[in-house]
């Protein structure tokens, strides 16, 4: 059983590891509509790991202006075509400017984001803001921060889109997805402190249950010890390994390639401790099941006498 059990938390370990995230909204497009097709129209190339995401999000709303600047308004009234004109002027100015929200709550994959946790609109939710208040975008917010377009349902917007000149589709085009934020270098640095600090006592514990291999008494408290913070470093460095999909979506590539170092060294140092703790649970069962004793005996009989006993138990 000890063997099994030792088995049982390296496989979940390893498990924890080899997990894939959930599919991500968009998967590695900055728009559902079309894709990174403002970026590869703006460099020639499709982004890669090292692309800031900024730079991708900027790509795409300065090629959805160019795209709605060339659409006909013949269908529209000449107060829609002047409203809708003065909307891809606020869209210039805002992606421009590059000032743009936040994936916090969704590490799994790209999403939209309407007003992040930290005040910064979206596109589009900028827009209503400029035109019909911060109130009323921070309503559509309230419903649908991590929706698509397609999919918010609020009469706020609806009544927006009516009057902007714009249609629900074009939106659409507009509204960018945003990969997970970057780790900062504080979070990177307070990461590598704690797993440091993490990493001395699994070391101590690895040589504690080490030293204590065959003996038939003493140094389960170690190896109990040993089995939860081999796997509580273990665990904390398979959640904080950073996937590709993120690694796509990350601005700062250094921090997240320390990061990563960071989270092998703790999945490797979490295994060993877990691995050496559990043997040494199992290898102090053994030698309790084949302990040694020496006793004195006495003989009866006339001719009576004493001596000693070897016992050994397999």
């Amino acid at each position: 059983m000890k063997k099994l059990f030792l088995f049982l938390f390296v496989g979940f370990g390893l498990n924890a590891c080899n997990q894939q995230p959930p599919q991500p909204l968009a998967a590695d497009q900055v728009n559902v509509l079309v894709g990174n097709a403002g970026y590869v129209a703006a460099t020639g190339q499709a982004p890669t790991a090292a692309t800031n995401d900024d730079a991708r999000v900027q790509a795409h709303l300065a090629y959805a202006e160019r795209q709605l600047r060339q659409r006909p308004t013949a269908g529209l009234s000449p107060e829609l075509t002047q409203r809708r004109a003065h909307l891809l002027d606020l869209l210039h100015r805002y992606w421009v400017a590059g000032v743009f929200p936040r994936n916090y709550d969704h590490p799994e994959g790209r999403r939209p984001c309407f007003i992040d946790r930290d005040g910064r609109l979206c596109a589009v939710g900028y827009l209503v803001a400029e035109t019909a208040g911060r109130p009323a975008a921070e309503r559509i917010n309230d419903a649908h921060q991590y929706d698509l377009i397609a999919d918010m349902r609020t009469p706020v917007l609806a009544d927006w889109v009516k009057t902007s000149g714009l249609t629900r589709a074009e939106c659409a085009l507009i509204q960018p997805t945003y990969g997970p934020p970057p780790p900062t270098e504080a979070d990177v640095k307070s990461y590598a402190v704690g797993s440091a600090l993490w990493s001395g006592v699994n070391v101590m514990l690895g040589a504690a249950n080490a030293s204590q291999f065959n003996r038939p008494t003493g140094g389960k408290g170690a190896a109990y010890a040993g089995i939860l913070s081999g796997t509580g470093q273990l665990l904390t460095g398979a959640l904080r390994l950073p996937n590709d999909e993120q690694g796509i979506n990350w601005s700062r590539v250094t921090t997240y390639g320390t990061e990563r170092n960071i989270s092998y060294l703790n999945i490797g140092l979490g295994t060993a401790t877990l691995a050496l703790s559990a043997w040494n649970l199992i290898s102090h069962r053994n030698a309790a099941q084949q302990k040694t004793t020496v006793g004195v005996v006495n003989f009866p009989g006339p001719a009576g006498g004493s001596g000693l006993s070897l016992t050994r138990r397999f």
